[in-house]
């Protein structure tokens, strides 16, 4: 069986034992074997180098590993190497022992030189041409892998595109293997981190036939819809649908369209168009060609460059906010005040499913009482996108909202995770944000980006007039037998303004999390029932009250962005107890 696999605490280097003395005490050939460790219940088969003559073929060589570990075949390849197939018994005595090898020429001790540990693994398929995308099956036994944590490992010239422990002995891999990769069999390591590893030995085969690819142009720019062709010597395109993936140093990013007409030119060309973000991550990428029967990766294929930008292409991100709280243990009441603006270009093409435009009008009716559970979160399922950050463009050092009450600025900040540029107001009170103003936007202007612009009346402050009158949150215990009634001083001047209100835990016959809520117009009063408030299960509630407003639609004089619209809204949050 050429699959070799041994497990546990060890490092990757040979294992050498030594025997310069036969056991009559006379100068004889040095032997070592590989690999040194093996797993309980598995089957393996050990190598055994000699320095000098020490095997013939006559057949009297034998090999004993000791008590629970059975020697079923001894190989002979010449008189300096020779191979055994062993299979260890599941409850093999763990640790290290001595294996005795006996030949015409000598009885050799070789004291330490092997060792027996619990866990072990084999993996399905256990080869790869260079150039290919395999995926791996690997299955454990006596291991306890761990999501996150747990990582392989198939030594240089091979990359792990992606891997998920399904349990604590079974996992799944995606792996290609390089054009460069040495050919031959290497070992593979499943890690754990500390010094919990696992090492199948000579686990996996760089076979020497190899998938070779090329990818036409070498350079595409942000926002440009080019064509290109690949071409891949011994796979066969004719066979499969094929499918392009590309890859930036931080792994697979899909800010990159191929257009659905690819068109299969032979066995082994392949001509298509792809459009760039114009947001697309700049640098150099790697393209895999997946299919039916054969997956090729091209490393470094392209590279993405900067395109050109416009001021017609640029929206603006706009939202004042107060955050009011109270923390349910010492009743203190908290309050933070936030401003904020971005100058950003929309992805195109569009990213999951966004148009952009003004948001839906308000639900009706108004004063709408309902309990609902929380959304399934959809994170993972198909159709999602891992959607690329808009490119941002800087105004200046900071910009400005002014009305006839006051002026706040906006210092500029830089988010380097995300490369995005943006301006936000820095200890701000409520005293900058003035109740019932509409303020001017002004931007400083930079000579590498955006300009002077003066936008009129374009963030208001509404509804900052409101405050929680009733009940007193502060150390509540409510029965849920009875209504639950509440009162707020209206944002009266601000007909528009929506109120909404949930009290969140958990919905009793549901098992699961979700809120009784309303989303009525601000009109200060308003009443949840004993009958929506006893669905909730009797423990420690959370409640948040949140009113918004939203301005006029507005843009940069020359964008064809004219329904930016920004937003003003405070929030009150706490918790109280249900009975």
């Amino acid at each position: 069986m050429r699959i070799l696999f041994a497990m546990g605490l060890l490092n990757m280097m040979s294992c050498k034992a030594d025997a310069d003395k036969n056991l009559d005490g006379e100068e004889q050939s040095v032997l070592s074997l590989y690999p040194p460790r093996g797993g309980q219940g598995s089957e393996m088969e050990i190598r055994f180098d000699a320095t000098a003559t020490a095997f013939t073929y006559d057949n009297s060589s034998t090999v004993d590993f000791g008590t629970g570990i059975t020697v079923t075949e001894v190989n002979i390849d010449d008189g300096w190497n020779a191979r055994a197939s062993i299979v260890i018994d599941p409850d093999a005595n763990l640790g290290t022992r001595d294996v005795l090898v006996s030949t015409n020429n000598g009885t050799y001790d070789l004291a330490d030189s092997f060792e027996v540990v619990s866990d072990s693994f084999i993996i399905e398929p256990s080869s790869g041409k260079m150039g290919e995308i395999i995926d791996v099956g690997i299955l454990g036994s006596n291991t306890s892998w761990e999501s996150g944590l747990t990582w392989p490992n198939f030594g240089d010239g091979i990359e792990v595109l992606d891997f998920e422990v399904i349990s604590g002995t079974l996992a799944e891999a995606t792996i290609s293997v390089g054009t460069e990769a040495s050919a031959g069999w290497r070992s593979v390591t499943l890690d754990s981190g500390g010094d919990e590893f696992t090492v199948l030995y000579d686990g996996f085969k760089v076979d020497r036939v190899g998938l070779v690819a090329t990818f036409e142009p070498a350079e595409a720019e942000q926002g440009d819809t080019v064509e290109f062709t690949i071409r891949a010597r011994g796979t066969d395109f004719l066979s499969m649908t094929p499918e392009l993936i590309f890859y930036d140093r931080f792994g697979e990013n899909p800010d990159i369209l191929v257009a659905e007409n690819v068109t299969v030119l032979d066995a082994e060309n392949l001509h298509g168009s792809m459009t760039l973000s114009n947001a697309a991550a700049l640098g150099t990428r790697s393209v895999q060609i997946s299919g039916m029967n054969d997956s090729v990766r091209v490393d470094d294929a392209f590279d993405v460059v900067g395109g050109d930008w416009d001021v017609s292409e640029v929206a603006i991100s706009l939202g004042f906010s107060v955050s009011r709280g109270m923390d349910p243990t010492s009743c203190e009441e908290f309050e933070q005040i936030s401003a904020q603006a971005i100058f950003f270009i929309p992805l195109n093409p569009p990213c999951g499913g966004g148009g952009g435009g003004p948001p839906p009008e308000g639900p009706s009716p108004y004063d709408n009482n309902g309990v609902f559970p929380y959304p399934e979160s959809s994170a993972g399922e198909e159709g999602d996108e891992d959607c690329p950050f808009p490119t941002t463009l800087s105004a200046g050092d900071y910009v400005w909202f002014e009305s006839a009450a006051n002026i706040v600025t906006l210092d500029k900040k830089y988010d380097s995770a995300s490369n995005t540029t943006y301006y936000t107001g820095v200890d701000l009170t409520i005293e900058d944000y003035v109740a019932g103003q509409f303020y001017d936007l002004h931007t400083q202007g930079d000579p590498n980006g955006l300009g002077e612009y003066l936008l009129e009346g374009v963030q208001p402050t509404v509804p900052a007039d409101w405050r929680w009158v009733a009940p007193d949150l502060c150390g509540l215990i409510h029965d849920r037998a009875t209504d639950f009634d509440m009162l707020w001083t209206p944002a009266g001047t601000y007909p528009d303004a929506i109120f909404s209100i949930a009290v969140s835990g958990t919905i009793e016959s549901l098992d699961k999390g979700g809120f009784a809520g309303v989303l009525p117009w601000d009109d200060g009063a308003h009443t949840l029932t004993s009958a929506e408030m006893s669905q909730l299960k009797a423990e420690e509630v959370g409640f948040q009250a949140y009113s918004y407003i939203e301005g006029p639609l507005f843009g940069f004089p020359e964008s064809i962005y004219q329904e930016n619209q920004s937003d003003s809204s405070m929030s009150y949050s706490t918790s109280f107890v249900l009975e």
